[in-house]
């Protein structure tokens, strides 16, 4: 038992696939294959570990083949949620009334903040993401597909470095 043979199962049961019909009547009725879910590849292989470690426990196995995955996959991907266009709306007015309504020492803050929100949501940015913008990640750039001008920006985040187009109202 090697690293690589481990890894070749892999390869093998994820091609694999489990067996379905299609839904009665249908125009196609032949059996599909539909891939195995990786939780299910990942549920054998660390059964597959467990029964290593007792071999190895009694002596038939001289060491532990390393049976982790050659790359890290992303696993569970979340996507953000959004604000519907009326919930959209009623943020940035409430934002744009506190700006006007509020006392003169605190008018520049509140400012900025509907400048934030304006940028938050026109981006889709973590908040943990625009904190660490700098000048140098933002490019204004014409956008080839509409015509109009967009921020194209290098985000730096959890899941590394990644690219960003915002919507045209960002970069007001």
């Amino acid at each position: 038992m090697t690293a690589g043979k481990v890894q070749e199962y892999r390869v093998h049961r994820a091609k694999q696939g489990t067996k379905r019909k299609a839904p009665p009547g249908s125009a196609d009725e032949a059996v599909t294959r539909k891939p195995r879910a990786r939780s299910t590849i990942h549920d054998e292989v660390v059964t597959l570990r467990l029964v290593l470690k007792t071999a190895l426990r009694h002596g038939w196995l001289d060491h532990l083949p390393d049976l982790s995955a050659p790359y890290r996959t992303r696993g569970k991907v979340t996507h953000r949620p959004w604000f519907s266009p009326e919930e959209y709306r009623q943020l940035y007015e409430a934002s744009r009334e506190h700006a006007q309504d509020c006392r003169d020492q605190h008018r520049w803050e509140a400012e900025q903040l509907h400048d934030f929100v304006l940028f938050m949501a026109n981006t889709g940015l973590r908040p943990d993401e625009a904190k660490n913008l700098q000048h140098r990640d933002v490019a204004i750039v014409k956008d080839e597909a509409t015509g109009e001008t967009i921020l194209e920006i290098e985000v730096r985040g959890k899941r590394g470095v990644g690219y960003c187009k915002s919507k045209p109202a960002a970069d007001r």
